[in-house]
C-alpha cells in the first residue's frame, strides 16, 4: 500500500501491466495523469494532432505487439474524437484502454460546458466501459478494465474518471501484479471429445482445407497450422485480412479469398469438403455469408476462443472453444498418432497447387501493364520484390490499396494490418506509426490512397517530433475511385464529392520535417522505398495512378 495522487497511482497501475506508450492529447481534466509522465523512460506520453490518430497508433501497436496500449483524453468532444479509431480497435479486438479525464461530479445533470454521458457513448464499440464513482476505487477499476481487455475475445475498455477523483487528492494504493487479479495464460485448450470428433472429420477429408483466422496470429500457432496443413495435405488459405497467419510462400498456400483476393482461393474453399477454421469468425468478407464460396453441405470445424462465434455464421459439425494454437497442438497429436508419417493426399495437392500455380500466372500477367500514369497493379511487384520480408505493411481501405491483398506476399505474422472489417478510410497511416513505435526493429510500411491520406495527414507532425521512421506510399488518383466508379455506373456519370483536388504530397511531407519522394515510373519505385526504410526517418512517397484501372473480377460471393 502507497499513498499517492490519483494521476501518479494510474501511472504505476498502467505501469503494472507493461504499458509503456500512451497516446492522446493534453487537457485540464488529464493533466494530473500526463504530467507524471515527465521525464520519465519507462512510460511515454505520445501526444498526437488528433484524438483519432491517437487511437489508430494504439491500435497499431497492439496488433504490433500482442501488448496493450492506452489512451488518455480530455472530457467532451476530446474523448469523442476516439470514437472511429475506438470503433476499429473493437472490430480488431485489440486491447486498447481508454482513460477519459471528465467533468467534475457537481456539474453532471446541469448540461454543463463540454459534458456528456460518454459512458454510454462508447458501450457500444468496447468490451466494457465505466465511470469510477471513488478516488479509491481506480485501482479496482483499473484491475478490471486490463481484465476485460485482454481476456479472449479481447478488446477496448472504457474508463471514465471525472476531474474532482483526481485533482489534488491522494490516496492509498494497492498496486497489484497482473496475476493476481486475471489470468494472465489465456490459451486454454479445447474439450477433448470435440478434439477426437474434429479429427475423426479430418482424417476422412478427401479435399481438406485449413482456414486460418486471426486467432492463429494472437496465439502464435502459425507453426501449428502449417504442420497441420503439412499432416494431412490440407490447402492453406488465411481469412480476410489475415493473410499473415500462414507464410505465403508454402507450397499449400493458395492465396487470400474475398472481393479484393484470389478468386483462386475461393474456388479451393468450394472444392473443400472439410473446412477447419481454426481460430477463424467465417466472417462476411472471407465467405460472403452465402454458399457461393462454402458449398453446401460442406463439413466445417470451427476452433474459436469465443463461444459466441462458433456456428453463428456457418452451421458446423464439430465446433471446439478454445486457444487456437492449444487445439492445433491437440489435433496435431491426435492425429499424429494415427499418421506417424502424415497421410499423404496427391490428387488433391495436386489440384490446389494447380490453382495456387494459376494465381501466380494470372499476377504474373500484370507484370506486362504498361501505363501513363501508371496502374496501381504495376505498383505491388515492385513493393514485394524490395520489401524486407519482416516489414510491417499497413493497408487503408480504399480500392487502389486495396489491390495490395491479391498482390504482396507476407511470411511473418504481424506483418499485415488493415481495417479489420471496420471499413473507415485514414486509419493507415496512423496506424502504421504504431506499428513501428511497437517494433522498432521491423521495417513499417502504410499504403494509402489520396483520399484516405488526408484523413490523417496531420500524423506527420506527429511522426517527425517522435522520429518514428514509418515509409507512407500515397497512391494518388485523385479521386475518391471506389465511389466514382460507382456513380460512372450506376448514376449515369453524375459526379459529386468524388473529384479531389490534392497537394503534392511529397511537399507536404517536407513542409512537416519529413522526407518526401514523387515517382512516376514503375521501374523507380523499388528504388524510392529502399532508400526511404534506409533514412531512418519519416518518409512519404506520392506515386501518381490513374483514375480508372481495370478490377479482377469479383470473387463468388463477395
Amino acid at each position: 500500500m502507497a499513498r499517492m495522487n490519483a494521476g501518479n497511482g494510474i501511472i504505476e497501475l498502467l505501469r503494472a501491466e507493461g504499458v509503456e506508450y500512451t497516446f492522446g492529447l493534453v487537457g485540464l481534466t488529464t493533466n494530473s495523469i500526463v504530467t507524471e509522465m515527465y521525464d520519465r523512460s519507462d512510460i511515454k506520453f505520445v501526444d498526437t494532432r488528433h484524438e483519432e490518430g491517437a487511437a489508430f497508433m494504439a491500435y497499431g501497436y497492439t496488433k504490433a505487439t500482442g501488448r496493450p496500449a492506452a489512451c488518455i483524453t480530455t472530457s467532451g468532444p476530446g474523448t469523442i474524437n476516439l470514437i472511429t479509431g475506438m470503433s476499429l480497435a473493437y472490430k480488431g479486438r485489440a486491447p486498447v484502454v481508454v482513460i477519459s479525464g471528465d467533468t467534475a461530479r457537481d456539474f453532471v445533470g446541469r448540461d454543463g460546458t463540454q459534458a456528456f454521458d460518454l459512458v454510454s457513448l462508447f458501450k457500444p464499440i468496447t468490451n466494457w466501459a465505466t465511470q469510477v464513482n471513488k478516488s479509491e476505487r481506480i485501482p479496482e477499476a483499473f484491475r478490471n478494465a486490463f481484465r476485460v481487455a485482454l481476456t479472449p475475445p479481447q478488446g477496448p475498455v472504457f474508463v471514465n474518471i471525472p476531474r474532482d477523483l483526481m485533482d489534488d487528492l491522494e490516496v492509498d494504493w494497492d498496486i497489484q501484479p497482473p496475476d493476481s487479479y486475471r489470468a494472465v495464460n489465456t490459451r486454454t485448450p479445447g474439450d477433448a471429445e470435440a478434439v477426437r470428433r474434429a479429427a475423426d472429420l479430418l482424417a476422412n477429408a478427401e479435399r481438406p482445407l485449413l482456414l486460418a483466422g486471426g486467432g492463429v496470429i494472437e496465439s502464435g500457432a502459425t507453426d501449428g497450422a502449417v504442420r497441420l496443413a503439412e499432416l494431412l495435405d490440407m490447402a492453406l488459405v488465411p481469412s480476410y485480412g489475415h493473410h499473415d497467419a500462414v507464410p505465403n510462400s508454402h507450397p499449400l498456400y493458395v492465396g487470400p479469398p474475398g472481393g479484393r483476393g484470389s478468386g483462386e482461393a475461393s474456388q479451393a474453399i468450394h472444392r473443400a469438403d472439410v473446412v477447419l477454421a481454426l481460430g477463424c469468425r467465417l466472417n462476411q468478407q472471407t465467405t460472403g455469408w452465402n454458399n457461393s464460396i462454402i458449398a453446401p453441405g460442406t463439413t466445417i470445424v470451427q476452433v474459436d476462443y469465443d463461444p459466441q462465434q462458433i456456428g453463428r455464421n456457418f452451421p458446423v459439425t464439430a465446433g471446439i472453444v478454445g486457444d487456437a494454437g492449444a487445439v492445433a497442438g491437440q489435433l496435431l497429436d491426435e492425429l499424429t498418432s494415427r499418421f506417424p508419417e502424415g497421410r499423404s493426399n496427391p490428387a488433391w495437392r495436386g489440384e490446389v497447387q494447380g490453382l495456387a500455380s494459376a494465381r501466380r500466372e494470372r499476377l504474373r500477367a500484370e507484370h506486362a501493364i504498361s501505363a501513363d500514369p501508371m496502374m496501381p497493379q504495376q505498383v505491388y511487384p515492385e513493393l514485394d520484390r524490395v520489401l524486407p520480408q519482416d516489414s510491417m505493411v499497413t493497408i487503408d481501405a480504399g480500392v487502389a490499396p486495396g489491390l495490395s491483398y491479391d498482390r504482396l506476399s507476407f511470411e511473418l505474422p504481424r506483418t499485415m494490418f488493415n481495417y479489420s472489417d471496420q471499413g473507415g478510410l485514414g486509419m493507415g497511416y496512423c496506424v502504421g506509426l504504431g506499428t513501428k513505435l511497437g517494433r522498432p526493429d521491423r521495417p513499417a510500411v502504410s499504403i494509402q490512397g489520396d483520399g484516405g491520406f488526408l484523413y490523417t495527414s496531420g500524423e506527420i507532425n506527429t511522426a517527425v517530433r517522435w522520429n518514428i521512421p514509418l515509409v507512407s506510399i500515397v497512391l494518388n488518383n485523385s479521386c475518391h475511385g471506389a465511389e466514382k466508379a460507382q456513380q460512372m455506373r450506376n448514376y449515369d456519370e453524375r459526379y459529386i464529392g468524388v473529384d479531389l483536388q490534392n497537394p503534392r504530397f511529397d511537399k507536404l511531407a517536407e513542409v512537416y520535417g519529413a522526407r518526401g519522394y514523387y515517382v512516376e515510373r514503375a521501374s523507380d519505385i523499388g528504388e524510392a522505398v529502399s532508400d526511404a526504410l534506409a533514412q531512418g526517418r519519416p518518409c512519404v512517397i506520392e506515386i501518381p495512378v490513374a483514375e480508372y484501372f481495370p478490377l479482377p473480377a469479383p470473387a463468388p460471393g463477395s
